[in-house]
């Protein structure tokens, strides 16, 4: 059996997933596209070590924040995880905020034709020429329903966008709706907080990032050698850090600037959920009460 756990960032899925996991007689496994780089911890919340010993996790720090990792890996490595436990007699919980990644694990992945080195490299001096913003304006202009689910600092994918639409005549918007058979079925849980509460829980979990020391540990990512511009470093909190160790922002501007993003980003994570299938929604208030996680092992064991 396969439990999703979904929801906006900061509405709770680790502490649900642990407390189903213990339920259930099931392993974790993380579908988060930063939970799996190494070094990065703080940023992206992983789940403290306290934690990590009360249910064994998977797919978290296994890649260096310079080696590629994407939907086609997640797939390959989580479908490799779920086998192995399913063998063990263990049931499994997923959780994680890239919905990309669940997406293209149960609905199977987009037949879109590989990487063009020659045109990315021409798309990639276009941006450095005219700015981040002048490709996403492309965008929007060719495929808006993919440039409403995409965000414009996120170069790497709507690079990926246009590379599609130029090799095929195709949006990709088009393309993720053609896709091979789906793999696996799952029961998913979606979290549901009041949205006024989900910012104060954003707002809180920032605050906590910068005092548990965010600011050192994109410090010392960078003293390894790493390159700000790794995407990685170019995701929430981490790029506003950067700036800030780069002089370009103040803390206070820091702190403000990643707080208004992440909610920006949970506004979106909501948007997708909506065009995902199958979803039992459960109303959290403040932490996981047992009448509702009593509820939501009912619902998955039906």
């Amino acid at each position: 059996m396969i439990i999703a756990i979904i929801g906006p960032t900061a509405s709770g899925k680790s502490a649900v997933a642990i407390a189903l996991a213990r339920k259930l007689n099931a392993e974790i496994i993380s579908f988060d596209s930063l939970q799996i780089y190494k070094y990065l911890n703080i940023g992206t919340a992983k789940p403290p070590k306290k934690e990590l010993r009360q249910v064994k996790h998977h797919l978290i720090s296994i890649r260096k924040p310079d080696e590629e990792f994407n939907a086609g890996i997640f797939v390959r490595l989580a479908g490799q995880k779920i086998e192995q436990l399913e063998k063990q007699g263990k049931n499994v919980v997923m959780a994680g905020g890239t919905g990309l990644y669940l997406k293209a694990l149960l609905e199977g992945l987009s037949e879109a034709p590989p990487k063009n080195e020659q045109l990315r490299r021409k798309l990639i001096a276009k941006a450095r020429k005219y700015g981040k913003k002048y490709l996403y304006k492309r965008l929007t202009k060719i495929d808006p329903v993919a440039a409403a689910r995409i965000h414009p600092h996120n170069v790497e994918r709507v690079i990926r966008a246009l590379e599609i639409y130029h090799q095929t005549g195709k949006p990709f918007s088009q393309w993720h709706q053609k896709t091979v058979s789906p793999n696996y079925q799952a029961r998913i849980i979606g979290l549901s907080r009041n949205r006024q509460k989900l910012y104060e829980r954003i707002d809180q979990r920032v605050e906590e990032m910068f005092h548990q020391g965010l600011v050192r540990e994109v410090r010392a990512i960078l003293k390894k050698g790493y390159s700000p511009k790794l995407k990685p470093l170019q995701s929430l909190g981490y790029r506003q850090v950067c700036q800030y160790l780069a002089g370009k922002l103040t803390l206070a501007e820091t702190i403000y600037q990643t707080k208004l993003e992440t909610r920006h980003y949970a506004k979106r994570q909501l948007s997708w959920f909506r065009h995902t299938r199958g979803i039992k929604w459960f109303a959290l208030k403040d932490n996981l009460d047992n009448k509702t996680l009593r509820r939501m092992v009912e619902y998955v064991k039906v």
